[in-house]
C-alpha cells in the first residue's frame, strides 16, 4: 500500500488544429472519510522499496516514557496514543492549534513536538527528534486541512516524518523512533530535496477515527476547544493507488 507522494496537475490536452478543442469533466474520487473528534495516528509508508523490517506499515504512533511528563515518539504495532486537534476555529484553520493527548495522574495535556531544524538529537546530531510532552506542542503541528483532499499530520516545515530503528538511551534498548527531516533546498534545480536519514524510511501519519474519551473530575486536560477532525475508519484498509483526482 503506498500512500500518494505529490498531487497530479489535471489539464486540458489540444486536439489536432481541424478538431474543436473540447472541455472533460473530471471527477475526483478520494477515500471516505468520517468526522470525530479523537483519532489515532496511524504510519503510512510512502516507498515500500524503503520499508524497515519488520514493516511498520500500519504501525500506530505512540510515546515510550523518557521522564517527568517526557516521551520520546515511537511506532509500535498495538493500538497508540489517541489525540484531538485542540484551537479555535480560526486558530485550526491557520495552524495555530495543537494536536494534543491526556496523560498523567490528574491528566494532563501533552503535546506533539517537532524539534527545529537549529535544534538535534543529542544521540544522533543529524536528525530532529519528535516527542509527546507535557505542553501544549509544537505550533504549525496538525492536520493538514482545506482545500487538501487527504487528511495527515504535518509539521508545516518542508520536510517528512520518518520512523528509524534508534537506540534510545533512557532504555538502552532499540525502538523504532520518528524524526522530521526537513528537506534542503537545491538552488541547482530551485526545487527542495527530501533527506530521509539513512537506515529510516519517509512516512505519513494518518488519523484514523476513535473516540475520545471523558476526562475524570479533577483533569487538568480541557476538552473545551477539542475540535471534530476528519478521519478515516480504517487506514490500513485503504487501497491509495485506487484514489486521486
Amino acid at each position: 500500500m503506498t500512500m500518494f507522494t505529490t498531487l497530479l496537475a489535471v489539464g486540458a490536452a489540444s486536439l489536432a488544429s481541424a478538431t474543436p478543442l473540447q472541455s472533460r469533466q473530471v471527477v475526483p474520487n478520494y477515500p471516505p472519510n468520517e468526522v470525530s473528534t479523537g483519532f489515532r495516528l496511524v504510519a503510512n509508508v510512502t516507498d515500500p522499496a524503503t520499508d524497515l523490517t519488520p514493516s511498520v506499515d500500519g504501525w500506530e504512533f505512540q510515546g515510550i516514557h523518557t521522564g517527568a511528563g517526557l516521551n520520546d515518539a515511537v511506532l509500535a504495532s498495538g493500538p497508540g496514543r489517541i489525540f484531538y486537534h485542540n484551537g479555535t476555529a480560526a486558530e485550526i484553520r491557520f495552524a495555530e492549534g495543537s494536536i494534543l493527548a491526556d496523560g498523567g495522574t490528574p491528566l494532563f495535556p501533552y503535546g506533539i513536538y517537532v524539534q527545529g531544524e537549529d535544534e538535534v538529537d543529542p544521540t544522533y546530531p543529524a536528525e530532529h527528534d519528535v516527542a509527546i510532552n507535557v505542553g501544549s506542542g509544537t505550533i504549525g503541528v496538525s492536520l493538514l486541512a482545506f482545500p487538501d483532499p487527504y487528511f495527515y499530520l504535518t509539521a508545516h516545515a518542508q520536510g517528512t516524518f520518518v520512523a528509524c530503528p534508534r537506540t534510545v538511551p533512557y532504555y538502552n534498548a532499540e525502538f523504532t523512533v520518528v524524526r522530521f527531516a526537513y528537506d534542503t533546498f537545491n538552488p541547482d534545480t530551485a526545487l527542495f530535496d527530501r533527506n530521509v536519514p539513512e537506515g529510516c524510511t519517509a512516512i505519513t501519519l494518518i488519523p484514523e477515527c476513535d473516540t475520545l474519551p471523558e476526562l475524570p473530575e479533577g483533569s487538568i486536560s480541557s476538552h473545551e476547544f477539542a475540535a471534530n477532525s476528519k478521519c478515516y475508519e480504517d487506514v490500513s484498509a485503504i487501497n491509495w493507488p485506487e484514489y486521486g483526482p
